[in-house]
């Protein structure tokens, strides 16, 4: 009876070391935890559309955010928007350089879809300011100013290892008012097309 039991004790304590060891081993291959704090920062391109796109070509764009996830699912960030383009040689001087400037600031909530997943895509929306800064004679058409924004985008990011993930990010953003620019009649459809590539972490 004794002998039973004992090597009842042993192969329970063998089963639930297998278990444990099989646990931690999925941990560290598979199961990744999004939760916390981050940064991110990216590099891309950016254009706009209605009105606004035969006037100002496509130009870079880039963007630094610091964010909490506090879920798998939830999170919520801070960051700087910026970007620069040129005006299309009809509406400009033609003369070498980025035309307009853009500086700006948001903030965002963002959703994951996928909990401990290691490539997880996600959507976001939010809400932002920006000051287009216009170079000296390059257009009379075309003035500094300072305006809202709303971005909404979808994106997927991926988890390199526990700490470092790289992500893929597309936005719109529907501007307030293009007061910088000669458009009459303003729209929704009046806005900022970006695509950025993004490297982070948590801290």
């Amino acid at each position: 009876m004794r002998a039973g039991i004992r090597m009842g004790l042993c192969f329970a304590l063998l089963a639930g070391g297998s278990a444990l060891a099989d646990d931690l081993e999925a941990r560290g291959s598979r199961y990744v935890e999004w939760r916390g704090p981050y940064f991110l920062l990216g590099l891309g391109a950016e254009g706009y559309t209605g009105k606004l796109a035969p006037s100002l070509n496509p130009g870079l764009s880039y963007e630094a955010i610091i964010g909490y996830r506090a879920s798998e699912i939830l999170g919520v960030e801070a960051g700087y928007s910026g970007g620069v383009n040129d005006l299309d040689p009809g509406s400009g001087s033609g003369v070498g350089g980025p035309d307009i400037i853009r500086n700006g600031a948001q903030a965002a909530i963002n959703v994951g879809f996928i909990p401990h997943a290691r490539l997880q895509p996600y959507a976001l929306a939010g809400i932002g300011i920006e000051r287009y800064s216009v170079r000296t004679g390059v257009s009379v058409r075309f003035f500094d100013d300072t305006g809202g924004y709303v971005p909404v985008g979808l994106g997927l990011r991926y988890k390199l290892n526990q700490s470092l993930s790289a992500e893929a990010r597309a936005t719109y953003s529907a501007l307030f008012s293009q007061d910088f620019a000669p458009v009459t009649n303003e729209d929704v459809l009046d806005g900022r097309y970006q695509g950025l590539l993004q490297l982070g972490g948590t801290f």
